[in-house]
């Protein structure tokens, strides 16, 4: 028997805390529990007593022979090739009704034609075919500018999965300053189940950046919280994105309060905004670095552990997000197809154009450069992530951010970690 690898140990208030960022396990450990690490750290042999069975069971011991990087790294292959499911994020339009100076959407025009919205359903009738499930993500620009394509394209997609038997989920990432209750009823009609709205702090900030385009001096945040109340009122559920930058950061108190106040405080959580496009260099001065954005995010934690909301937890994962994963995909209005949304609406970082494909299975016979390196990235290939104790929680961060400086960009658990870990304590006490 010999400890983990992916063991994290923390003292607090006298106390020894263990964490396994690989089973997320957190222990407060005993003397006899500390003799036995202690133990099997000097390669004595021990007894495989109830004590020692259980701290194997939540991983903080393991076989003398297990290769836990080896374990890892292939579940993560497993995962990233799976064929459990088809994952679309679709903007039916690349238009956009606001102006926010750190995107580079919605100066795009147009909607998704007939035609291409025929040959996403082509495309999606055949995985479901063959039993896949079905995950759709409208997006944009802003996608309700484009709704009765929505509509239209929800009504075919569902009745496709009810044929096949396939399980079929949707969500929307919005601006939110469109709803209206007929519009939420109409998304909850067709299945809709989930939707990310963002917010920029506090409305005097909100205002200054997410501003309408057509008409830059009228307020958008009362009228966009009031609507996420209404799409929580009728039972969607509502991911509110608080974007992160160092405006936001010395206002979250208040915000916090104010969502509270509003029942929304357990919908809350950030986003680091990173200027990580050609277009939002210039806000650039006033994002946070990893390292900030981590400080951030743990006192947030602290702010919501005070106030008896629900705190967040690291969590393992196999794969970081869909660009990670084989059969997911993001397709613009013009039918072009990424890997990452971070990528759309530019060209060059196409993988391809959806239209040209007389079969789907040619995107991967002859996949061009931008597939192949998201396709081929992994954190195994770089040593500080092979050596890392938070592999699990992270398995090398973002991938599009990674591939922009060259190696895997840490997540924020790496600088704040222990602060979580010593939550979870109080929280238990």
């Amino acid at each position: 028997m010999k400890e983990s690898r992916y063991n994290i140990s923390v003292e607090h208030n006298g106390k020894y805390l263990m964490f396994n960022s690989r089973t997320i396990a957190t222990a407060v450990l005993d003397r006899p529990a500390l003799d036995i690490l202690d133990a099997v750290r000097q390669g004595i042999e021990i007894e495989k007593t109830d004590l020692v069975k259980e701290m194997k069971r939540v991983g903080f011991l393991v076989d003398d022979d297990a290769d836990e990087l080896q374990q890892l790294e292939m579940n993560y292959n497993l995962g990233k090739y799976e064929k459990d499911g088809l994952g679309l994020v679709i903007a039916p339009t690349m238009a956009c009704n606001f102006v926010c100076p750190y995107c580079f959407e919605g100066t795009q025009k147009g909607i998704m034609s007939e035609e291409l919205q025929n040959k996403i359903i082509s495309i999606v009738s055949d995985f479901a075919e063959n039993g896949q499930n079905i995950n759709i993500t409208w997006f944009g620009g802003e996608p309700l500018l484009a709704k009765e394509t929505i509509y239209s394209m929800s009504e075919q997609l569902i009745e496709i999965c009810q044929r096949e038997k396939v399980d079929y989920e949707a969500g929307m990432i919005t601006n939110g300053y469109l709803l209206d209750e007929e519009t939420v009823l109409k998304l909850k009609e067709y299945k809709l189940s989930s939707m990310q709205i963002t917010l920029d702090g506090l409305s005097e900030t909100h205002n200054k950046k997410r501003k309408l385009k057509n008409n830059s001096e009228v307020p958008t945040f009362d009228r966009i919280l009031e609507n996420i109340l209404l799409v929580k009122k009728l039972k969607i559920d509502v991911a509110i994105r608080i974007n992160m930058d160092k405006d936001t950061q010395r206002e979250l108190e208040q915000l916090l309060e104010l969502m509270t106040e509003n029942g929304l405080g357990e919908d809350l959580y950030l986003g680091h905004l990173q200027a990580n496009t050609d277009s939002s260099k210039e806000f650039a001065e006033n994002c946070l670095n990893t390292e900030e954005f981590a400080c951030v995010c743990a006192d947030f934690e602290n702010l919501l552990f005070s106030k008896n909301l629900q705190t967040d937890y690291p969590a393992p994962t196999r794969i970081g997000c869909g660009a990670d994963y084989l059969y997911s995909y993001v397709i613009d209005a013009d039918g072009e197809m990424y890997k990452c949304w971070n990528d759309i609406g530019i060209k060059a970082n196409s993988i391809g154009n959806i239209c040209a494909l007389e079969e789907f299975s040619q995107l991967m016979q002859n996949p061009n450069k931008n597939y192949t390196e998201y396709l081929t990235w992994s954190p195994f290939k770089f040593e500080k992530c092979r050596e890392c104790s938070i592999l699990p929680i992270c398995m090398g961060g973002c991938q599009y951010n990674g591939r922009q400086a060259g190696e895997p960009i840490c997540e924020n658990w790496k600088y704040e970690l222990e602060k979580y870990i010593k939550l979870k304590c109080d929280a238990f006490n």
